[in-house]
């Protein structure tokens, strides 16, 4: 086998969950992967809104701007259980928010909320050795993952932005990924729970914390991937999600969301497979009154490794 499909198939390794941010889920996160690849990654994104660092709720007002600056890191790997190829990883965000609020800046900074996600494949995903993946075509695949956010980070009452949610965030996932010659279409639908903040800050100081609650969203995104040449692929990426009323201390406040999304993405390998790049954008389309306003552009880097990988490749080549 030559050495640019070698490429075209080790590409993948630039998929990642963001959990930081309103970022959806990026392009070719299920498709398949060879057993013992693992990656480390760190990333670094721009969040331009009028909400919350997770963008759950949004503050209402043409008088708030929040800039949000993330970097983060992140360590996956992927295994054979039941048969089928799963992962899991772990991230570690670090936030710097910077908000004119009603005329007033505020900042903050401090860690952010750990996440930890754990998923599997249901239809395609065998669980097959760097060799033998690299010798098999792309099947459609489908997919899941359950991803967990825990109130780790920087969080205070004083505060009205902080850059932990102090809450603990559950997000089940299905994912399809539909190869058709040169092109990737895939589907996301995503569901996000939220468990209470029994401390939740006012936008006036002299008000008391408040006890929030907030009914789950749900989100549906797609990508349609383009693989140019070996070492680059192109994205174009839409998402909807719509939910999350907040309750405060009993009171609905009859502010559910309705957004439409658009964006791209690209991925570029250089100079060889252990070396991967990705950038991601993505900027409101359409929604309602309560839905964030504002976009996000997200940079990564991987370094993509796993047991006898330089050995295979070298063997594949020859």
């Amino acid at each position: 086998m030559n050495k640019p499909v070698i490429f075209i198939i080790l590409i993948i390794a630039l998929s990642s969950i963001c959990s930081y941010a309103q970022v959806p889920t990026p392009p070719k996160t299920y498709q398949n992967y060879p057993v013992g690849m693992q990656l480390f990654q760190a990333g670094y994104g721009l969040q331009t809104t009028n909400s919350t660092v997770d963008g759950a709720i949004t503050l209402p007002n043409n008088s708030v701007n929040i800039k949000a600056d993330f970097a983060y890191l992140r360590y996956a790997i992927f295994f054979k259980l039941f048969n089928k190829i799963s992962g899991f990883q772990a991230v570690v965000p670090f936030v710097w928010i910077d908000a004119d609020i009603l005329g007033v800046n505020k900042k903050n900074s401090g860690l952010g909320d750990m996440s930890f996600v754990f998923g599997s494949a249901i239809i395609g995903g065998q669980p097959l050795n760097l060799a033998k993946f690299i010798q098999t075509p792309k099947t459609l695949s489908l997919g899941w993952a359950l991803s967990l956010t825990a109130p780790t980070g920087s969080y205070s009452t004083d505060k009205l932005l902080n850059p932990s949610g102090h809450r603990w965030q559950i997000k089940p996932e299905l994912g399809l990924s539909i190869p058709v010659k040169k092109f990737d279409i895939e589907f996301n639908a995503t569901a996000k729970f939220f468990t209470e903040n029994s401390e939740s800050p006012s936008l006036l100081s002299i008000i008391p914390t408040k006890t929030l609650t907030q009914k789950p969203f749900f989100s549906l995104t797609n990508h349609t991937l383009y693989n140019v040449n070996q070492m680059f692929w192109i994205s174009l990426d839409a998402a909807a999600r719509f939910g999350g009323e907040t309750t405060k201390n009993g009171t609905a406040e009859g502010n559910s969301q309705s957004l439409f999304a658009i964006g791209g993405s690209a991925g570029l390998i250089i100079p060889n497979i252990h070396h991967q790049f990705q950038v991601n954008y993505i900027t409101k389309a359409a929604g309602n009154e309560y839905a964030p306003e504002g976009s996000i552009l997200s940079l990564s880097y991987s370094y993509v490794f796993g047991p006898k990988f330089d050995e295979t490749l070298r063997k594949i080549k020859k």
